[in-house]
């Protein structure tokens, strides 16, 4: 557990000396999205999870909960626990904190593999209309706080995952039932702290004020300067691929992988085939 401000909570995995993986969670996730691939990374690199304050096992504890606060306590987090840059792997959410964080401080980052990230939106794509209508709702206040909060009082967390998994993954089949179980544990975690849905909320309108501004999206991907991987599924619900495929088209020295069959998390849904793009990608940044 380290101190921010606060508790973090995190996880590490041993591995080859020279690179240390940084796995970031999006909306609503832990630490826990990455553990179908955390020992295979460790193959390649020391791995470290991290919980973002008021998700997880991270309480809020008053902490700003914002898309550019999350990536202030990441960057604080990575001055305290990874020496030299880091290889950020983000999801969603977690993949704009690390494209953030590596066209802030450059210094502090040596690759992204984001996955399943956001990305500024295209004419002609949408997300599904049920993640338009909830981030409607989340950005009314205060009904959104008290949407969520009931939400979270009202749904035992195991249907909650169900229903997360029904509109994230393209065959919620994917999913083998001990990470069910662990995703389970992780929703009890966050029901613990009274600041949680505030956090989510938080969080989400921070990311919709983003979305408003495309200006400062484009800003933050032309800003970046490290070797990139993008890893989506061709069947995202949340972010449709052809958002990805658009940035990819303006950045074509990054690398682009789209998966079929595979929805919004692509390291738990197909975990062996991110895991082979990563390997693959990290040996040719490392020939280069």
């Amino acid at each position: 557990m380290a101190d921010l401000d606060g508790p973090v909570a995190f996880r590490t995995w041993d591995g080859p000396p020279g690179t240390t993986f940084v796995l970031v969670h999006g909306l609503g996730g832990s630490h826990v999205n990455w553990v179908r691939v955390t020992e295979g990374l460790a193959g390649l690199g020391r791995v470290v999870a991290l919980d973002l304050p008021g998700f997880g096992w991270s309480p809020k504890t008053g902490r700003d909960s914002g898309v550019m606060g999350l990536r202030r306590t990441l960057h604080r987090f990575l001055d305290a626990h990874v020496e030299g840059p880091a290889l950020l792997c983000g999801n969603s959410m977690g993949g704009g904190l690390a494209l953030l964080e590596a066209a802030i401080e450059p210094h502090r980052v040596e690759g992204l593999v984001l996955t399943g990230s956001v990305f500024p939106w295209v004419r002609g794509a949408r997300p599904h209309p049920a993640v338009i209508g909830a981030f409607a709702a989340y950005d009314v206040s205060p009904l959104g706080e008290a949407f969520v909060r009931t939400r979270m009082r009202r749904i035992p967390p195991e249907r909650a995952v169900r229903i997360g998994f029904a509109l994230t993954t393209a065959d919620p089949r994917s999913i083998p039932e001990d990470t069910f179980e662990l995703q389970v544990e992780a929703v009890h975690a966050r029901l613990q702290d009274p600041e949680a849905p505030e956090a989510f909320v938080e969080a989400a309108r921070s990311l919709l004020r983003l979305g408003r501004r495309p200006d400062v999206s484009a800003r933050a991907v032309a800003g970046v300067r490290c070797p990139v991987l993008v890893v989506h599924g061709r069947r995202d619900r949340l972010v449709p691929a052809r958002f990805a495929e658009a940035t990819l088209a303006d950045r074509p020295e990054w690398r682009g992988r789209i998966l079929a069959g595979v929805g919004h998390l692509p390291m738990m849904e197909a975990p062996g085939r991110w895991l082979a793009e990563v390997a693959d990608w990290q040996a040719s940044v490392r020939r280069n």
